[in-house]
This record gives C-alpha cells, structure tokens and sequence, in this order.
C-alpha cells in the first residue's frame, strides 16, 4: 500500500505549536526572562498559595541564597524602609524553585 506524505511547512507548526502552548497558559522557561514578580504572583505561581508570611519564613529566611545580596533572586525579601516592597526574578527563582523544591519544608507552620 503507498503511503501518501503531505509537507507542512516549519513554520506552521511552529505557529501551530505556540497557539496551543498560549491557550493552555503553559509558558516556557525561557519566557520569563526579564519578568518580575511581587510576593503575591510568587506564592501563587510557586509555593502552592501559601501566605507570603510562610513564604519569608519558611523559604526567604530557611535560604538565605535566595536574597539578591547574596546572589539570588529576591531583592528585599522582607519588605525594608525604602523599597517598594519585594521584587522576585521569575525565571531564576524557579529555577532554583525546582531544584529546591524537596529541600523545603513545605508542611511547616507559621508560630501563633
């Protein structure tokens, strides 16, 4: 039986490709360059929706690399006099989000 082949061009599906990646809201990687996060789209895009107190305790706090002036990704993790608040890089804090995930204790609770 012969079998019938029908081109489709690269760039078709290239577009095709990155229709379906939008509508299903799957961003890749490489996309969050240059995008900043305040606590709030943080602790929802990568903590589970834990509060943004738990986040600096349990994370900021636990892992000191994570702040800026240690070489990582959180500048001002605990709102300071002068800042505006916290401002997060997206693409380096998850990165280092799934390479930590298992170091995190995410079953810890906040003291009353």
């Amino acid at each position: 039986m012969a079998q019938l082949s029908i081109p489709i061009p690269d760039e078709q599906i290239s577009s095709a490709v990155m229709e379906v990646v939008k509508k299903l809201h799957l961003v890749p990687k490489s996309d969050l360059k240059g995008i900043t996060w305040d606590i709030n789209e943080f602790r929802k895009q990568c903590c589970g929706g834990k509060s943004a107190n738990w986040v600096r305790t349990f994370i900021f706090d636990e892992f000191p690399e994570t702040d800026y002036e240690n070489g990582g990704w959180c500048i001002a993790p605990h709102k300071q006099a002068g800042t505006r608040g916290t401002t997060i890089f997206a693409y380096e804090a998850t990165r280092w989000m799934e390479a930590h995930k298992h170091d995190i204790d995410w079953n810890a609770r906040l003291a009353n």
